[in-house]
């Protein structure tokens, strides 16, 4: 009951505060103008005021990129589409649009990343096109299944992350960075296939040659070798990945890299399903550091069954991020991540940890002698019987059995230092936080649009499931925008320390909902500089309903932070004692 009431103390202060911070400027949806398909991926440039938008698969059968002009009233109009739908031949060759990035000089070009349909055995695309007279200029092929695309901070370079996901029954296709050169690219008009060739085109996957001296993947968690089971069947005995990596000639082809930032000559890249951030050094192109996330313990509400917001169960997670963020206090470098987690698309790697029957069944991978065979203890549904976990992790004692349960996903976010890989601090689940904020939604999932709010209904999968993320100066202060897929909403923390974060605000899931605005996927922070309205603002988009929000982020009331801090410190305390 402290608990409670104090969870509800600082939901009070919290709303008093959000009043003045967070204001919806617009709600951009299908029947405004957003197209359908759309909002999965942002982007911004000052020039023109022009935001970017993938368009996965619009209704008319067309992928490419929405080119929006954002208005000095936080209005979103379209300029024009970039159509790529003809990259791949007929329709059903194609995947769609993945990824969006602009030159960061503002010369008038960006770049798109297009997957075909055939994502294992056909080379991926990225193209770059005009979004001041929209129109598709050059297409170049690079790595299998382009998931993200990010030019270098001098324009120089493009980056793409090219995921070679894994998709069960067919050939497993290495995942790889590909960097495309861009020197003498200095006009709109250079932007051509005279000037930018396939042999501008550098790709570098996992295998022995593109590691540095003593660099190995022994030990990172691969989930789609062929000793785990590639064929549809559920995996049957947890793997040893230290004597796998030096056994099979095929196990830098289950790396499958996500999402990168840069920091000077130095790349950090996501890899999700490996639970690791490989690092690749831009001077030698080498991948020179390849880091395992390990688990973080994490107090949730792990089923769905239990009558309620109970966050009460001690669980290990992997963190498993896919948005990462990079910025740098005194000299030290640091990494953000959410923390979402990710399963094989054909779920062969999870089941619920209860499943005593059929061929999701766990009584032939745990170790029986620490866990019941049957749906009662802690395997029941009240308890860790619902929760999804992982059939490839939690082994502590090398016999192929489960001794730790191992969910996939922390529910938090986490701030690493770059250079040693080591963990610096971890939210804890974001549960505990969203159930002092929105109680009827901690861990609702907004993804049934339409449906009636069910606090509970994430709550044995991922929780409120933190995917998007960015990172903005605000003054003297960082700030960190994590936005929640399922339950919806937005938490904000100062980071400027990054062994202490501290809470300053929350965009409401529910005025989302109520606005049509849900999933939140990618997020854009613009600072008063670069916004036509002359604040700053948060612009994010949503994968589920392809809309577009546009929030005004005025500076918070320092007397408001601080009472705020005490409160929230307080909660935390109470959660972990």
């Amino acid at each position: 009951m402290k608990h409670q009431a104090l969870a509800l103390t600082l939901a009070s202060l919290l709303a008093a505060m959000n009043a003045q911070a967070f204001t919806l400027m617009n709600a951009f949806n299908t029947t405004d103008g957003a197209r359908t398909g759309g909002a999965e991926i942002l982007a911004y440039t000052t020039d023109m005021n022009t935001l970017l938008s993938t368009v996965g698969d619009n209704a008319g059968g067309s992928f490419g990129v929405q080119v929006l002009t954002l208005g000095s009233n936080a209005s979103l109009t379209e300029r024009g589409f970039v159509d790529m739908s003809s990259t791949f031949g007929a329709t059903g060759n194609w995947n769609g649009a993945s990824s969006v990035s602009v030159d960061p000089l503002g010369r008038g070009w960006g770049a798109v990343s297009l997957i075909p349909s055939a994502s294992t055995t056909t080379s991926g695309k990225v193209a770059f096109f005009d979004y001041r007279n929209p129109a598709a200029l050059v297409t170049l092929d690079v790595g299998f299944h382009p998931d993200s695309v990010k030019f270098s901070a001098d324009g120089s370079k493009l980056f793409v992350v090219n995921e070679g996901e894994f998709i069960s029954g067919t050939a497993n296709a290495p995942g790889s960075i590909s960097i495309i050169d861009l020197t003498g690219i200095n006009t709109l008009a250079d932007v051509n296939s005279t000037n930018i060739t396939a042999g501008d085109v550098s790709t570098f996957d996992f295998s022995s040659a593109n590691l540095a001296s003593g660099v190995t993947l022994a030990g990172i968690r691969n989930h789609s070798i062929a000793a785990v089971g590639t064929s549809g069947t559920f995996i049957s005995a947890v793997p040893d990945f230290v004597a796998l990596a030096g056994s099979d000639p095929d196990f830098y082809k289950g790396m499958e890299p996500e999402f990168l930032v840069q920091n000077g000559n130095k790349l950090y890249v996501s890899m999700q399903e490996n639970n690791a951030i490989g690092t690749f050094d831009l001077t030698t192109n080498k991948w020179e550091k390849i880091s395992s996330l390990g688990t973080i313990q994490q107090t949730i509400d792990a089923s769905d069954q239990d009558g309620g917001a109970n966050i009460n169960d001690l669980v290990r997670g992997l963190p498993m991020p896919d948005t990462i963020a990079h910025y740098s206090v005194s000299g030290t470098s640091y990494i953000v991540s959410v923390n979402e987690g990710d399963a094989r698309t054909d779920d062969r790697d999870i089941s619920r940890f209860g499943d005593i029957a059929g061929s999701d069944s766990m009584n032939n991978i745990l170790d029986t002698t620490l866990f019941p065979t049957t749906q009662t203890g802690v395997r029941d549904n009240s308890v860790l019987g619902r929760l999804n976990v992982s059939r490839l992790d939690g082994d502590t004692n090398a016999d192929g059995k489960i001794d730790t349960p191992t969910m996939i996903g922390t529910r938090s976010f986490s701030i690493w230092n770059a250079d040693t890989g080591a963990l610096v601090w971890d939210s804890g689940s974001l549960e505990s936080v969203l159930l002092g904020l929105d109680p009827t939604m901690h861990n609702n999932n907004q993804n049934s649009f339409g449906t009636a709010p069910n606090t509970d209904s994430r709550s044995d999968d991922k929780g409120p499931e933190p995917e998007a993320l960015t990172v903005g100066q605000f003054g003297a202060d960082m700030l960190a925008f994590v936005g929640l897929e399922r339950q919806g909403g937005t938490l904000v923390y100062n980071i400027n320390d990054p062994n202490n974060p501290s809470y300053v605000g929350y965009i409401s899931a529910g005025e989302n909902y109520a606005n049509g605005l849900v999933g939140p996927e990618s997020m854009v922070f613009i600072s008063a500089a670069d916004s036509p309205t002359g604040s700053a603002m948060l612009v994010t988009g949503y994968e589920i309903t392809n809309g577009i929000s546009v929030y005004s982020v005025p500076e918070p009331s320092r007397a408001m932070l601080g009472l705020v801090g005490v409160a929230f410190v307080a909660l935390r305390r109470r959660r972990v004692s």
